[in-house]
C-alpha cells in the first residue's frame, strides 16, 4: 500500500470577515437567511451572488457552480422565495424522491416563520408521482402550494398535458439541484428537454442551476441566456485528497480495515466507505464489525444501499447523524446529495465491472462528502493494478480537478448507435412534444426548431427523423399526408400522458391486438386475470429482481402453485407457457411482446420457456405479498432472500407501470384495429369495451393490494369504493391498516367484534373508526 497525497482543496477563510449585513440585503432577506441558515457567515459563493451580482435585484437566469458545503442551496431557495413574494409559484427540482422529501421537510419546518418575515402565504408541497407513499401518480393534476418540491420526471409529465398550461403559467422560478445530471445517459435528456420547454414558454420562469461538479459553462450560459454565472472553485472546509496505490498482493478490504482503524483513533471521526455492489456493503460491514468492534459506535458499522427500503435507509441515516454508528458502507446511493456529512471518505472501488471507471467528477462528488462544518475532511481513493484508472493518471486528475463541461447526454461522440428495432433516445421526447401539441399536430421542421433550442442542439435535431419513424412503426404516431403534420395515435397519447415507457406500451398493445385477431369471440380476454398484468410487466421489465435461478425445482413450485390457485393463474401462462419446454408455446407470447431469443431453434424455445417461468415465479411472489403474506413467510415458502429491500423499489416501479397500462384499456385505443383488421361489428366493439373495462378494474384493485401488501389491503380498497359510491370523503389508509395489524386484526371476521371505542384506543380517529364499522355492517347486512 502506497499513499500518495493529491493536494488539498479549499480553505478555512471566510471572505474577509464579511457578514450578511455587509451585503446590502433588504431587512426581510436578512431575517429569512437567519431562519434558513442561523448563526452563519456568508460563504464566498454567497458573497459573489448576493453582494456583487445582486441576484435578488434582477430576474436573469443563474448557474451556480461551487463545491459541496459552499451554500448553493440557500441561493436557490432565496430565488424561489423571491418569486413567491412576487405572486408566483416556485419549483425546486431534486433528482431523487428521498432527497425531495428531505428538502420538503426542511422547508415545511420553517415555512410559517419564513412566511411571516417575508409577508407571504407559504405552503410547501412535495410532488414526485409516488403512488405508494403519496397517493400520487406521475400523470395526476398539478399540485397547489407556493413552493413545490418535485422530481424532473414529475414536472416533465405535467408538461405533456395541455390541460396543465394555466398552472404552468403560475411558475415564476425553477431551481434545478444536481444540474450536472443533464449529462447523464439515463436521465439527462428528460431534464434537458424539460428546461428547454421552460425556456420556450412565452413568459419563461427564472431558472437556477446548481451543481458542485461543472466544468466549462459557456455552452450552458448561452443556452440559458440571459444568464449569470457564480463560480467558486475553492471549497470550505479544506479537503485532503489521497490516492492509495495497491500492489497485486494487497487486499482492498484489509486496506480499508487498516485505514478505518487509524481514522477512528480520532474520537470525533465518522467515515463513509463507498463500494460498488450491494453485497459488498454487507460483507465489508461484517468484516469491520468483527475486527473493530466497539470502536465503530454503539450500533457498529452499518450498510446503506438502494436495495434497502426507504424506512431502513432513514433508520441508518439517523443512526449515523446521531453518532450511534461511526462508519457507513454505502453504494452510489449516497452520491447524489443526500445530506450526510462525514469527516473521512474512503472509495474502495473506482472501476465498476461492465460500466468502466468512475469519472473525475463522480469521484470528487463522493470525496466531497468529507468535511463537516469547519472541520477539514480527508478522502482517499484506492487504486488496484487492474483498475481502469492508472495511479499516475488518477493522481493528476485529483490534483487538477478538471471537470467535464455541462453538456447534453446526446453530445456528439457520447451516444452509442441505435440498434435495429431499438427505440432512439429522442423518441419519448418527440412523443411528449406531440402530446403537448396534440390538437394542431406538428411538422418535422417544427420539432427540429424546438429541439434546436436545447443544449444539445443539432445532436438532438439529428435524431428527430429516427424518433418519428420508430413511433410510426409501433402504432404510436402517424403522419397526416395532406398537411404533413404528425399526431399521436390514441395509444401514443394515452401512453405518453401516463408516462408509460413507450416500448412497454407498444408491446402490451400488440399482444392484445394479436389476441383480438386470433379470437373473434373474445373468449380469451374474458379469461384474463390480474396476474396476467403482472406476468407481462415481469417479462418486459428491463431490471427484474433476480430472486432465484431457473431450475427444475422452481418449475415444479410454479406448477404446484398454479394447480392450487386455478382462479388466479394467468391466461397467458395457462394457455401458452405451462408445461415442459417441448410442449410449451412460450415463444408465441414473447414474440407478440417483441421479445426475441438470443439464439434460434430449440435453444430459442428453451429460452422462451425459461424466461416465462421466471417471470411467473416473480409474479407469484409479488401476488402473495399483495395478499398480505408476511415477508419472512414469503422468503421461507419460495426460498428467496433479501426481499425486504428489493420489494419496495419493485413495487414502486410496478405501481407506476400498472397505472400506465390501465390508461390503455379503452376501446378507442384498439378501435381502428377492431374495425380495420378484425372487421368487428358494433356488437363486438361493445363486448370488447366490457372486456377492457374488466381488465382495467383488475388493475385498480391490484394496485391497492400492491400498495399496502396487507391482509387488509382488499378491505381498504372496498371501504374506499364504498365511500366513493356514497360520495363520502375518507382518509382510511396506510396508517389505519398498520394500527389494526399491530393489534392482531387482519380480517373482516376479526373486525366484526371490534367496537368504535376499541378502534379509537388503537389510535384511529373516531370519524375513520365510524367509517370502518359502517362498511363492516353494510357488508354483513
Amino acid at each position: 500500500m502506497r499513499p500518495i497525497h493529491c493536494g488539498t482543496s479549499g480553505t478555512f477563510q471566510t471572505p474577509n470577515g464579511i457578514t450578511w449585513a455587509d451585503l446590502d440585503l433588504e431587512p426581510h432577506w436578512q431575517k429569512a437567511i437567519a431562519i434558513l441558515n442561523p448563526g452563519t457567515q456568508p460563504r464566498p459563493a454567497q458573497v459573489l451572488a448576493l453582494g456583487e451580482q445582486k441576484i435578488l435585484k434582477h430576474s436573469r437566469n443563474l448557474i451556480v457552480s461551487a463545491p459541496t458545503n459552499s451554500g448553493k442551496s440557500l441561493l436557490g431557495l432565496l430565488v424561489l422565495l423571491d418569486a413567491v413574494r412576487r405572486g408566483g409559484r416556485a419549483l425546486l427540482l431534486e433528482p431523487l424522491r428521498a432527497l425531495a422529501r428531505e428538502k420538503a421537510d426542511e422547508l415545511e419546518s420553517v415555512s410559517d416563520a419564513l412566511g411571516l418575515e417575508l409577508g407571504i402565504k407559504l405552503s410547501v408541497q412535495i410532488s414526485t408521482g409516488d403512488y405508494r407513499l403519496e397517493d400520487e401518480l406521475l400523470s395526476d393534476p398539478p399540485p397547489g402550494g407556493e413552493i413545490i418540491v418535485a422530481t424532473p420526471e414529475r414536472v416533465e409529465a405535467l408538461l405533456r398535458n395541455p390541460a396543465n398550461a394555466e398552472w404552468l403559467k403560475t411558475i415564476k422560478a425553477v431551481c434545478v439541484d444536481e444540474a450536472h445530471l443533464i449529462s447523464s445517459p439515463q436521465r439527462g435528456l428528460t431534464l434537458e428537454c424539460l428546461i428547454t420547454s421552460l425556456l420556450c414558454l412565452q413568459n419563461p420562469p427564472r431558472l437556477v442551476l446548481l451543481s458542485a461538479t461543472l466544468g466549462d459553462l459557456e455552452p450552458a450560459q448561452t443556452w440559458l441566456a440571459p444568464c449569470d454565472v457564480v463560480r467558486v472553485e475553492e471549497r470550505q472546509p479544506p479537503l485532503d485528497k489521497w490516492a492509495i496505490a495497491l500492489t497485486e498482493d494487497d487486499d482492498a478490504n484489509d486496506t480499508v480495515l487498516s485505514l478505518t482503524a487509524n481514522h477512528l483513533q480520532d474520537q470525533k471521526a465518522q467515515i463513509l466507505i463507498f463500494v460498488y455492489q450491494t453485497r459488498s456493503t454487507q460483507h465489508l460491514v461484517k468484516l469491520l464489525n468483527d475486527k473493530l468492534g466497539t470502536t465503530l459506535g454503539d450500533l457498529g458499522a452499518l450498510a446503506y444501499h438502494a436495495q434497502m427500503s426507504q424506512q431502513q435507509r432513514e433508520k441508518v441515516r439517523q443512526a449515523f447523524l446521531a453518532g450511534q454508528s461511526r462508519v457507513m458502507v454505502t453504494t452510489m446511493a449516497l452520491a447524489l446529495g443526500i445530506n450526510l456529512p462525514a469527516t473521512h471518505v474512503l472509495i474502495r472501488d473506482n472501476t465498476f465491472p461492465g460500466v468502466g471507471r468512475l469519472s473525475t467528477s463522480e469521484l470528487l462528488q463522493m470525496m466531497g462528502r468529507a468535511g463537516r462544518g469547519d472541520r477539514p475532511g480527508t478522502a482517499a481513493v484506492l487504486v488496484r493494478p487492474k483498475d481502469g484508472w492508472r495511479v499516475e493518471e488518477l493522481v493528476t486528475a485529483l490534483q487538477t480537478e478538471e471537470l467535464p463541461s455541462l453538456q447534453s447526454a446526446l453530445e456528439k461522440g457520447t451516444g452509442r448507435p441505435v440498434q435495429s428495432g431499438e427505440m432512439p433516445a429522442i423518441a419519448p421526447q418527440v412523443a411528449a412534444l406531440l402530446s403537448r401539441w396534440h390538437e394542431r399536430g406538428t411538422t418535422t421542421e417544427e420539432l427540429k426548431t424546438f429541439l434546436g433550442r436545447s443544449l444539445g442542439g443539432q445532436n438532438l435535431v439529428n435524431q428527430v427523423d429516427q424518433g418519428l419513424a420508430w413511433l410510426e412503426g409501433h402504432w404510436l404516431a402517424y403522419r397526416e399526408p395532406e398537411q404533413g403534420r404528425y399526431f399521436l395515435t390514441v395509444l401514443g397519447k394515452k401512453a405518453t400522458r401516463a408516462v408509460l415507457p413507450l416500448p412497454i406500451a407498444a408491446s402490451y398493445a400488440q399482444l392484445l391486438r394479436d389476441l383480438m385477431s386470433v379470437d373473434p369471440d373474445d373468449e380469451l380476454l374474458k379469461q384474463w386475470r390480474s396476474l396476467d398484468h403482472l406476468l407481462i410487466l415481469n417479462l418486459l421489465s428491463e431490471r427484474p429482481p433476480n430472486l432465484r435461478r431457473y431450475s427444475a425445482k422452481l418449475m415444479q413450485q410454479v406448477d404446484a402453485w398454479c394447480e392450487a390457485h386455478p382462479a388466479q393463474t394467468p391466461l397467458l401462462f395457462r394457455k401458452w407457457i405451462w408445461g415442459q419446454p417441448s410442449n410449451s408455446r412460450a415463444s408465441e407470447v414473447l414474440g407478440s411482446l417483441g421479445l426475441q431469443a438470443p439464439k434460434n431453434g430449440k435453444e430459442a424455445e428453451e429460452w422462451a420457456h425459461r424466461t416465462g417461468y421466471l417471470a411467473m415465479f416473480r409474479s407469484i411472489v409479488l401476488w402473495e405479498r399483495s395478499q398480505g403474506l408476511k415477508l419472512e413467510e414469503v422468503e421461507r415458502q419460495f426460498s428467496v432472500q433479501g426481499l425486504e429491500g428489493i420489494e419496495e423499489r419493485w413495487r414502486d416501479e410496478l405501481l407506476w407501470l400498472l397505472a400506465g397500462l390501465a390508461k390503455l384499456l379503452d376501446v378507442r385505443t384498439f378501435y381502428f384495429h377492431l374495425k380495420g383488421n378484425c372487421q368487428a361489428d358494433l356488437r363486438r366493439v361493445k363486448r370488447m369495451k366490457l372486456c377492457l373495462k374488466q381488465m382495467e378494474n383488475q388493475i385498480y384493485k391490484l394496485q391497492e393490494q400492491l400498495k399496502y401488501c396487507s391482509p387488509l389491503g382488499s378491505l381498504l380498497y372496498e371501504i374506499r369504493r364504498f365511500a366513493s359510491q356514497g360520495n363520502i370523503k375518507t382518509k382510511v389508509g396506510f396508517q389505519s391498516i398498520r394500527k389494526l395489524e399491530e393489534a392482531g386484526i387482519v380480517s373482516l371476521k376479526e373486525l366484526i367484534s371490534v367496537e368504535i371505542e376499541d378502534l379509537m384506543k388503537l389510535g384511529i380517529h373516531r370519524r375513520l373508526a365510524e367509517q370502518v364499522k359502517t362498511y363492516v355492517r353494510r357488508r354483513l347486512g
